[in-house]
């Protein structure tokens, strides 16, 4: 064919694959026949392979955790940990993927940019590199590098030279576009982010070591040779362009790709992951019976856990510890007296008090199936409940007296009497623990309540006290004319309610396979690790809901979440090959990626989730130079021959100058957070409409330097709406919206120190 048919072809191409210029990939485990590193896969710092349509591996927990430890901290210090967090706040703004616009108009196709001073010294910016390890923590593989890809590699038999000459491949592509068809498809890609991709295969032949063969992506624009998409940058950086460059946000084609995997519409057999609970409920309805909060309250402070179990046999207690108090006992003596200048006759009743001290102790029980009644009397709801809850000014005690007098009947007959009663109420209000709760099965986790099947008023008496006085009056005639005999008592009435609902039981069952949507929107949520002891500092249950699908109808199916440790770990090591490979291929990172396959389909390499636990491995190998032995080296020609290969920094376009790591105070950081202490350590639940706080301020801190401000820390996400938080520490307001809110807070104290405490409010409808 002529060169100017070729060229006519190749423009006609352009032309018509114009309406498509958009493209992303997606990942998955290496678990497909041919995806073997001999054509190209499982290399270069592969930690999955490009999947199909209908075979991807997502994330279906809506909010995941991370957080730094102190590798990461010694060498990145706070300013690393801000560049982490920088890179979460990119994908925290992204809101919920169904609502996008349609051609996801309001994202950039180009995102990258360059800051000359950081090339010139060599940069490569943590921040860009934290949110393209994040995105393929989603579920994104490199669209650019799987624009065009290897299938097969065959040998011709009998060529008379087989290599590379006697090669055929079979190419494929596993790049897509976002925006759907006319047809309403997802369709194959050439592009990204508008570029045009093109290829060569790059085959070594069996000569040499390890034979490899791979489809080289090619931007057919001469002047366009980066990586355009977030989740295209590689992670073995080799070359001069990746040298200064940084993110300013995603890419259209990084969102395209995230809407793809997370929209509503997307629907797959999916397991709840590690350490979750699904409610699950059971269709036949049973009578529950609720207990009064107010006894079950006063014997868990007094009691150990084997006597409460006693008295509670169905109770699951999780932990339990003591301290001492000193109280003071107190012995009540009731006596008569009469009043100065009072009639003849006149008695009242009077107690003598006597205390003396002595030492209690105390019992903070953690609960596993406990649960207290909440929200109003046509709409109740069970919040679990772990502890025993503080005490408040609502519960009423009712104070009765009474009088009983025997005298004689006047113009009765002889010996007759008169019997007279005199009963008298006060109402105190006190200051105790309220309400009702029930305990659970071990087998529940929860119950839908179907209504209110009986309510009922109960009352408990606490006899205080009584005391006798008889009296005898004589006539002038020397003889007995009437005998009065006064009886005095003291009683406390308590009054609760107890209840009995129409209910559903809910099982919970551990990683529930079913068919779920997609999330919609995944929050990424910093907390605080001890890295010595594995752990969150403060573990924390996480309450959410998947929508299943069952016999075309769409199920909420509440999950609980149990996190002890965070989602995704950011730390630091010397990555740096050695002692026998070429420095230029150290990795910026390293990291890992758990699959879960989920459903076994023999016939399908997917689809599948991506759950925890992942830990992420910046190199902190230093400054790293390239040296090699030309000529003798000597004292005056080693150093000088040397050229720098890279560093890590962080940088962006302001004209701020770049900051080299290591840097910072880290050691500093660590240390606040172990000598200042900050409380409560759980913050009670709110309800919509109600007024939240108590007006005085929620936190407080010990260790600091007086005085302190409290604020939302960088990047934390919003408070519950409604709700706001003072600098003294307060938190107020009221709520507006029901669900789970997790966020940060910071204090600073007057020597300029800052920690982070990590919280989370649960707001009832």
């Amino acid at each position: 064919m002529p060169q100017f048919l070729k060229n006519l072809a190749f423009l006609t191409l352009l032309v018509l694959s114009g309406q498509s210029s958009w493209g992303f990939a997606l990942l998955g485990p290496i678990n497909e026949p041919y995806q073997v590193p001999t054509i190209g896969y499982n290399v270069f710092g592969d930690i999955g392979g490009p999947k199909n349509l209908g075979e991807a591996y997502r994330r279906n927990t809506p909010v995941i955790y991370y957080s730094v430890d102190a590798n990461f901290l010694d060498y990145f210090s706070s300013n690393g940990v801000f560049a982490v967090d920088s890179a979460v706040a990119i994908l925290n703004g992204i809101t919920n993927v169904s609502q996008l616009s349609g051609d996801l108009s309001e994202f950039p196709s180009q995102a990258e940019r360059e800051n000359y001073l950081a090339a010139a010294l060599s940069l490569v910016d943590v921040k860009t590199w934290a949110l393209k390890i994040l995105v393929e923590q989603l579920g994104l593989a490199q669209p650019e590098r799987f624009v065009w890809g290897l299938h097969d590699r065959i040998q011709i038999p009998g060529w008379p030279t087989p290599c590379p000459s006697g090669m055929v491949y079979s190419i494929i592509q596993r790049n897509f576009d976002p925006v759907m068809s006319a047809l309403d498809q997802f369709e194959s890609s050439s592009y990204v982010n508008g570029s045009l991709y093109t290829y060569f295969i790059l085959e070594t032949c069996p000569s040499t070591a390890q034979p490899i063969c791979i489809a080289v992506p090619v931007s057919v624009d001469p002047l366009d040779f980066s990586y355009t998409a977030v989740a295209g940058q590689p992670v073995i950086a080799t070359t001069a362009s990746l040298l200064g460059r940084f993110y300013t946000g995603l890419t259209r084609d990084d969102v395209g790709g995230l809407r793809y995997l997370y929209r509503t519409n997307l629907m797959a057999y999916e397991s709840t992951g590690p350490n979750t609970l699904a409610a699950v409920t059971n269709p036949v309805p049973q009578i529950l019976f609720t207990s009064n909060l107010t006894l079950f309250a006063s014997q868990a402070l007094t009691n150990d856990a084997p006597t409460l179990q006693g008295l509670y046999p169905n109770l699951n207690i999780i932990n339990s510890s003591n301290y001492f108090v000193n109280v003071l006992v107190t012995n009540v003596t009731p006596y008569f007296t009469n009043l100065p200048w009072a009639p003849v006759g006149t008695t009242i009743l009077l107690f003598s008090t006597n205390t003396f001290p002595t030492i209690q102790t105390r019992y903070v029980h953690t609960f596993g199936n406990l649960s207290v009644l909440s929200g109003t009397s046509t709409s109740p709801t069970l919040v679990p409940l772990t502890q025993v809850p503080p005490p408040t000014n609502t519960a009423i005690i009712t104070i009765q007296t009474d009088l009983i007098g025997t005298t004689a009947s006047p113009f009765g007959p002889a010996g007759s009497v008169t019997i007279t009663t005199n009963s008298t109420f006060r109402t105190i209000v006190t200051n105790t623990v309220v309400g009702d709760f029930v305990i659970l099965n071990t087998n529940l986790c929860s119950v839908d309540i179907l209504g209110t099947q009986l309510t009922f008023v109960t009352s408990a008496t606490n006899f205080l006290g009584s005391a006798t006085n008889s009296l005898v009056i004589t006539n002038t005639g020397g003889f007995t004319n009437a005998g009065t005999t006064l009886i005095i008592s003291q009683s406390a009435i308590n009054y609760f309610t107890n209840h009995a609902f129409l209910i559903l039981p809910v099982t919970c069952v551990a990683s529930n396979v079913a068919l779920f949507q997609g999330i919609d929107r995944i929050r990424f949520v910093r907390r605080d690790f001890d890295s010595l002891l594995g752990r969150f500092f403060a573990p924390l249950t996480n309450t959410y809901t998947l929508n299943s699908i069952t016999n075309s109808t769409l199920v909420p199916q509440p999950i609980l979440r149990t996190i002890v440790a965070p989602d995704i770990l950011f730390s630091a090591r010397d990555s740096a090959p050695g002692p026998e490979a070429y420095p230029t291929g150290a990795p910026i990172v390293e990291r890992g990626i758990n699959f879960n396959t989920n459903f076994e389909n023999v016939a399908l390499a997917g689809p599948g989730t991506i759950e925890p636990f992942t830990k992420v491995s910046f190199d902190k190998v230093g400054p790293i130079y390239f040296n090699s032995y030309l000529t003798a080296f000597s004292v005056d020609t080693a150093q000088a021959g040397q050229r720098i290969l890279r560093i890590l920094g962080s940088f962006d376009g302001t004209t701020n100058a770049p900051i080299v790591y290591p840097n910072g105070t880290s050691i500093q950081n660590l240390e606040n957070q172990v000598l200042i202490g900050i409380s409560p350590a759980l913050l009670p639940q709110g309800q919509v409409g109600v007024a939240y706080g108590t007006g005085s301020p929620t936190f407080t801190a010990t260790g600091a330097n007086l005085p302190v401000t409290w604020s939302l820390a960088p990047n934390s996400p919003a408070l519950p709406p409604g709700i706001y938080l003072l600098s003294d520490g307060t938190l107020g307001g009221t709520p507006t919206v029901d669900g789970t809110f997790d966020f940060t807070i910071m204090l600073t104290d007057a020597g300029g120190r800052t920690v982070d405490r990590a919280y989370s409010i649960t707001i009832i409808p």
